[in-house]
């Protein structure tokens, strides 16, 4: 009979009704999901319980802590830095992006800064330093031990964005005279960081850099390998004042776990990390797709006026642009009296040519940053960014035209947007490639002013391509 129970073989009786009828009640109420802390913090402030709210933050782990102050607002921020315990607020600092960083910084006594600064990593101390002003630096240097003085005065030199502003000065070395086990018995007497003991690093009594020994070949070999067998002599280094980017660049083609990082003579500064890699990386591409668009990379979407002192100039540039090509427009107000249809098909070739000249860009500025190509490729670059945007032109001319031409029936009207696509979409192309190109030249970020450029020479280019040749063929479209 149907839905009635079956017996197996072995005697037991099997139920084969479906499972959700056997397995709960109908009216069984779904699990519900766990609270968002987020929402439980705000909930907390919200009813003037900060003491919970902080609670609850301590809680967490370190990240998870970090993230939710992320997402709180200023003055909820103020409400809770304060009261949170040192430790966790300095775990917390390590993994909050710079923006919260400084905002939490800006929240702290001088003595609750002094103990975070103990507490936190070298490299991230220094970046702490360089947000204050001089002042504030000058005092809080004055607080701190001897000891962590002497490591930021070794850090703080170097520029934010170079090798040596990414480095942390604590990093396990061995004499090259040492056997494997006498160089597994230093390092756990160490007291410096060794959270992250990739490798250690073979020197000198002058910190001269002579080799890199893995740690795994470390303890796996015979405690009597003498540590120039087990070193690899061949180590790749990067110099200080190396830029930031190209020293991850390093990092990742190498396959590295921790870079070194040396200087003109050679002797050992410090080291770079993978989690410092995938900050940089994250870092430039954020900066990167935020320039393209014109936008500050410090945008957090809270202060007003700091939004808009950052996008009015860009946007004060854009409009002589845009007036510009209101210009050409202007000037062939005529023919647009006398085929005012031309006015409806502006907006369709100003608009393709930017965005094939902005699929160009897009491309040739992430290869620039990613160094898949250089300056010494432009000519290449050129000519195969030609063809390319000579066939784009061509077909979307020619879809284009076909519509235009059903739609008017006129196929002179048609002709005269295939032509104006055909040169706009290729300029477009090309500029894509010739901006960032030059501005690459001068030294200039291609990223941060190469969508305005290559937006004026395809509006210009377009528009008046479209309108002069419908002057020239103005007896036929009429």
């Amino acid at each position: 009979m149907r839905g009635a129970p079956a017996r197996g073989r072995n005697g037991r009786v099997w139920d084969n009704r479906p499972l959700m009828s056997q397995d709960a009640p109908p009216d069984t109420p779904t699990p519900e999901a766990p609270p968002d802390p987020l929402e439980q913090v705000i909930d907390l402030l919200q009813d003037e319980d900060v003491s919970g709210a902080t609670a609850l933050l301590e809680e967490m782990r370190p990240a998870e802590a970090a993230t939710v102050l992320e997402q709180l607002s200023d003055a909820a921020l103020g409400r809770v830095v304060p009261a949170m315990d040192a430790e966790t607020l300095s775990s917390a600092i390590e993994y909050a992006s710079p923006i919260t960083r400084s905002e939490i910084v800006r929240h702290l006594t001088a003595d609750a800064l002094t103990e975070a600064m103990e507490a936190i990593p070298d490299d991230l101390a220094a970046d702490v330093m360089g947000d204050l002003d001089d002042a504030s630096a000058a005092a809080l240097m004055e607080s701190l031990s001897d000891e962590r003085r002497e490591e930021l005065e070794h850090l703080l030199p170097y520029g934010p964005e170079t090798a040596g502003g990414l480095m942390t000065g604590q990093v396990l070395t061995v004499a090259p005279t040492l056997t494997a086990g006498e160089a597994i018995t230093q390092l756990r007497e160490s007291d410096a960081d060794a959270s992250k003991p990739f490798y250690l690093y073979v020197t000198d009594a002058d910190r001269q850099l002579r080799g890199v020994v893995n740690v795994r070949a470390l303890i796996t070999a015979s405690p009597s390998t003498p540590v120039l067998d087990l070193m690899a002599s061949d180590v790749i280094s990067v110099e200080a004042q190396t830029d930031q980017e190209d020293a991850a660049r390093i990092l990742q083609r190498h396959n590295l776990l921790a870079l070194p990082v040396v200087d003109p003579h050679g002797h050992l500064l410090g080291t770079i990390t993978v989690d410092d890699l995938i900050d940089v990386i994250e870092e430039e591409a954020t900066e990167d797709f935020y320039r393209l668009a014109l936008v500050h990379e410090d945008e957090n979407l809270r202060g007003v006026w700091a939004s808009v002192r950052n996008r009015l100039p860009w946007l004060s540039v854009n409009t002589v642009t845009a007036l510009s090509a209101a210009a050409v427009v202007a000037a062939f107000e005529g023919t647009l009296e006398r085929v005012a249809i031309l006015a409806a098909f502006l907006p369709v070739i100003g608009g393709q040519g930017g965005n094939a000249g902005i699929q160009t860009l897009t491309v040739v500025v992430r290869s620039l940053a990613l160094g898949r190509i250089t300056i010494r490729d432009t000519r290449e670059v050129l000519w195969h960014e030609l063809r390319v945007g000579l066939l784009l032109g061509l077909a979307v001319g020619l879809m284009v035209t076909l519509v235009a031409w059903g739609w008017r029936g006129n196929p002179w009207l048609g002709l005269v947007i295939l032509i104006a696509l055909w040169v706009n979409i290729t300029v477009g192309a090309i500029a894509g490639v010739a901006i960032p190109m030059a501005l690459q030249r001068l030294k200039q970020d291609p990223a941060l002013s190469g969508g305005i450029w290559l937006m004026a020479a395809t509006d210009l280019s377009g528009f008046f391509a479209f309108l002069g040749t419908a002057t020239f063929l103005i007896s036929r479209l009429e």
